[in-house]
């Protein structure tokens, strides 16, 4: 995938040499891309260069501590403009995702935490709708992997802290009350079931982060397909592949923010599921 991107790369930057038109300009959401200003960085065969992607997960840090900055700047009794809208969506997460999923105990102290993640991947999922922003962080598989093993890393980590390491995984693998007939049948049922447990355990990480890296692909790349209508046709067929374009390109631009809004949703709400699962081994 690193070649691909790599070839990517070149032929937008050998296509943005003779074309800085709009469309080359609209590449960079589906391509990330080093800057010229930027020095290569190596360390062995890890690149760790500043890139599209990197300085768009800064700015969507930044929008972050912005808005909570603003929203909190001029607290009153009665919410209104940004300080409404924060306390709706924070309202939102805890009672839709964090407290439908958690005790009440668990979820006070783990709110703020799935808070940060939902507004932080809201943003990143969001950045790159931003016209002339340029890439989506969150359409990099290596990005979305991050934020997945972070988030499963994390879990694992607090299961085997409260529980110690042979219960945690004992109770997160075994599941209690298997049936079987004799301890040989028990002993094939347990086997069973333990492999299954590990083929799951395996797949959270990556399922979390395959699902957010495919929609958030697959928004921009539609995005790009209705723009892409208004340089295959010339003459008379312009003047009606426009509006048709632009029509398409805004109704889809607002379902793409709808994504971005429920694929940030999905990704906290499995990250609480998997900490209370490790908070709750076996059950």
């Amino acid at each position: 995938m690193n070649v691909v991107w790599a070839q990517g790369a070149q032929l937008l930057a050998q296509a943005s040499s003779q074309d800085e038109g709009p469309f080359i300009k609209l590449l960079e959401h589906l391509n990330p891309h080093h800057y010229s200003w930027s020095p290569r960085i190596m360390a062995g065969p890890i690149d760790l260069s500043i890139t599209n992607a990197v300085v768009n997960i800064w700015l969507a840090a930044f929008l972050v501590v912005l808005l909570f900055w603003v929203a909190a700047n001029k607290r009153s009794i009665v919410p209104r403009g940004i300080q409404n809208g924060v306390e709706a969506a924070m309202d939102f997460v805890k009672d839709n995702i964090v407290y439908s999923v958690m005790k009440p105990a668990d979820a006070r102290v783990w709110f703020p935490y799935i808070a940060t993640i939902f507004f932080f991947i809201l943003f990143l999922n969001s950045v790159g709708l931003i016209p002339w922003i340029g890439f989506t962080p969150t359409s990099n598989i290596w990005v979305t992997l991050a934020f997945a093993l972070g988030v499963y890393g994390l879990a694992v980590a607090i299961g085997i802290s409260r529980h110690g390491f042979l219960t945690f995984w004992r109770k997160t693998l075994i599941p209690e009350g298997l049936p079987g007939k004799g301890p040989v049948g028990k002993a094939l049922i347990t086997v069973f079931f333990l492999f299954l447990e590990m083929i799951s355990q395996l797949a959270r990480p990556i399922s979390l982060a395959v699902r957010l890296f495919a929609n958030m692909v697959a928004d921009h790349v539609i995005l790009l397909v209705f723009v892409g209508f208004i340089f295959l046709v010339s003459g008379i067929a312009l003047v009606v592949m426009v509006p048709v374009a632009m029509v398409l390109e805004i109704v889809f631009f607002m379902f793409a923010m709808f994504v971005a809004f429920i694929q940030a949703v999905i990704f906290a709400f499995l990250s609480t599921l998997y900490i209370n699962d490790a908070l709750h081994p076996g059950h």
